[in-house]
């Protein structure tokens, strides 16, 4: 049996292979798609996020891939045991946009359809609004960010900090507010995958 327990060697060797791709994903951005489709509600073969990914690397080596492997082993571990918070704090700027613009890529496939859905009641269509956006905060530029707090009397450190801990408090639930929204939508089968 493959073990896929994600080390240190595992992540020094995706790094290393993302940032020298022209066409892979950067591994924070890496990271966060891997986050969104793991609590996608159609699921996603192997096959698919590994193309994404990898840009459609075709001589992707395969401790690359393995390691790729490893990789979403873990999130999908931390997702569904309930314990995921965000790989990156506010002072990771750029990997924490790069995460967060990876979850709202991830999403793409599903998200529309779910939050339109006309079966879902108004708390569950707010909740998954409210996380999905909540995750996705960090992929706005920083002079955005920084707009919006002068204009409404903000202090951008600590603005920053709230909707950090924000979204680590969404993070571990969204893989549930999404199944809940996906049954309710009467979009997939009650057994989601």
């Amino acid at each position: 049996m493959l073990e896929f327990s994600y080390t240190e060697a595992h992540q020094t060797l995706l790094k290393a292979y993302l940032s020298q791709s022209e066409q892979a994903m950067p591994y924070a951005l890496c990271e966060g798609y891997l986050f969104a489709t793991i609590c996608s509600p159609a699921g996603i073969e192997a096959e698919q996020w590994l193309t994404a990914v990898s840009g459609g690397d075709e001589l992707i080596a395969e401790e690359q891939v393995f390691a790729l492997m490893a990789l979403h082993h873990d999130i999908s571990e931390r997702v569904f045991n309930g314990s995921f918070q965000l790989s990156y704090g506010i002072a990771e700027f750029d990997s924490l946009q790069q995460w967060s613009q990876g979850f709202l890529l991830g999403i793409e496939h599903f998200y529309a359809d779910l939050a339109n859905a006309e079966p879902l009641t108004d708390e569950l269509r707010q909740a998954l609004i409210s996380a999905t956006e909540q995750l996705g905060f960090f992929s706005l530029e920083q002079t955005q960010i920084k707009q919006f707090c002068e204009s409404n009397n903000l202090e951008l450190a600590n603005f920053c900090a709230e909707q950090h801990t924000i979204a680590n408090e969404f993070a571990p639930a969204y893989v549930q507010i999404i199944e809940n929204a996906a049954v309710a939508s009467g979009l997939y089968n009650e057994e989601i995958d």
